[in-house]
């Protein structure tokens, strides 16, 4: 049966050609491109082999190995093959700025922030915001800002090239997500919808309108766009994370315990889903497992009220009464609005210890003062999602 995918009829049409002109260097290059493109690595190995076969050593060939070894996710090898590339002599000055951006996308899906943003910022910061920037760099560029919480140098970057109509709708998805995690739940609307206007699968605003959603109540929508996000992604932590949330947003909580289990798989250091576990298994009276999920939460960060406030009313549970007394001193002293410390006390004069109570809690915490900031959203997702290890969430 013949394919009909674009870049495999491309790639079948340069291959035939090849047969008759097999030492073809312009032919040999396409074809190779082709393969990539179509996602079909062993016909590019194929032709990255008979190029090197025939000597075909430029640096061409070269920057061609460091995108295979990148399309099979082996970071440490292209890193490696890309930096013999920019020390070398022989590499013309004008492949540098696409050299950069290769090595800034490997230290990206490395992990290595800093390492990446050091690659871009000295180009970055030269173009002014009305100028134009190809979109794959807008993207990497707000990613990595985004993974080293530089929220308000992401925000202004993206807020001038949006007013400048510079900023491309991939690039507004990003920082969408990057608004509400800097509590602009009007910019992070605004930047999601536009995103999505343009490309329904743009993931960042896939989770930013979800989340935003969720803090309307409106599970349904979250829900709908949530599942969008893992068609392309299924192991992404914020968007299991903010599933997980709405699952427990609509009490389903053997499916919140799921997502929010998967969601620590992968974002080990993220406060909030530790949150949203710890209220999950208190919800479903495994008080032992949610103390544990709210001790995690304040072993990587001590000045988080909710989490003391969490703790207490798990302690008030467990009739730990002098244990629940200092968690909620801690909790209020964090922050004196705090709804679960206020609650714990409540567990504390015997005035609330049903389940029913703790649901109607869990509500109030989930959407009690739901609007589209961040503010007023519940007070886990305010803090709960700003490092994304995924976007696709990495791209």
């Amino acid at each position: 049966m013949p394919n009909h995918h674009p870049n495999l009829q491309r790639l079948d049409r340069l291959e035939n050609y090849l047969r008759q002109d097999p030492e073809n260097p312009h032919l040999l290059g396409d074809a190779f491109e082709a393969a990539l493109q179509a996602g079909e690595l062993a016909r590019a190995e194929f032709h990255l082999r008979h190029a090197q076969s025939l000597h075909l050593n430029a640096p061409a060939w070269q920057v061609r190995e460091a995108h295979w070894l990148m399309a099979q996710s082996r970071w440490d090898e292209a890193d490696q093959h890309l930096r013999a590339l920019v020390s070398d002599a022989n590499t013309p000055a004008a492949a540098h700025p696409a050299l950069a951006q290769d090595l800034a996308y490997v230290a990206l899906r490395r992990g290595d922030f800093a390492t990446g943003l050091a690659q871009l910022a000295p180009s970055m910061d030269a173009v002014a915001a009305n100028e134009p920037i190809e979109p794959s760099l807008q993207v990497l560029w707000l990613r990595l800002l985004h993974r080293l919480h530089r929220h308000a140098d992401a925000m202004a970057w993206a807020t001038a090239r949006w007013q400048a109509q510079q900023l491309h709708y991939e690039a507004a998805g990003v920082a969408s997500l990057i608004a509400l995690d800097a509590d602009d739940g009007g910019l992070s609307l605004q930047w999601a919808d536009h995103a999505l206007r343009h490309d329904e699968q743009q993931l960042e605003a896939l989770v930013a309108r979800a989340t935003l959603a969720l803090g309307q109540t409106n599970a349904a929508l979250s829900r709908t766009l949530l599942n969008r996000a893992l068609q392309q992604n299924a192991n992404d932590g914020r968007t299991l994370s903010a599933l997980g949330f709405t699952e427990l947003l609509e009490l389903h909580l053997d499916a919140a315990r799921t997502r929010f289990e998967q969601a620590v798989q992968s974002m080990p250091s993220h406060i909030g889903t530790w949150h949203g576990l710890g209220w999950t298994l208190l919800l479903q009276g495994d008080l032992q497992a949610a103390r544990q999920a709210f001790d995690t939460a304040l072993a990587l960060d001590r000045n988080f009220g909710e989490s003391h406030g969490g703790l207490a009313v798990v302690q008030a549970m467990l009739g730990q009464r002098a244990e629940a007394e200092q968690s909620i001193e801690r909790a209020v002293r964090l922050d004196r609005a705090g709804v679960s410390a206020h609650y714990a006390q409540a567990v504390l004069r015997g005035e609330a210890r049903d389940m029913q109570a703790i649901r109607r809690l869990a509500t109030r915490l989930l959407g009690g003062r739901a609007a589209l900031t961040g503010h007023d959203m519940l007070d886990v997702l305010q803090r709960a999602m700003p490092a994304m290890k995924s976007p696709g969430n990495e791209g």
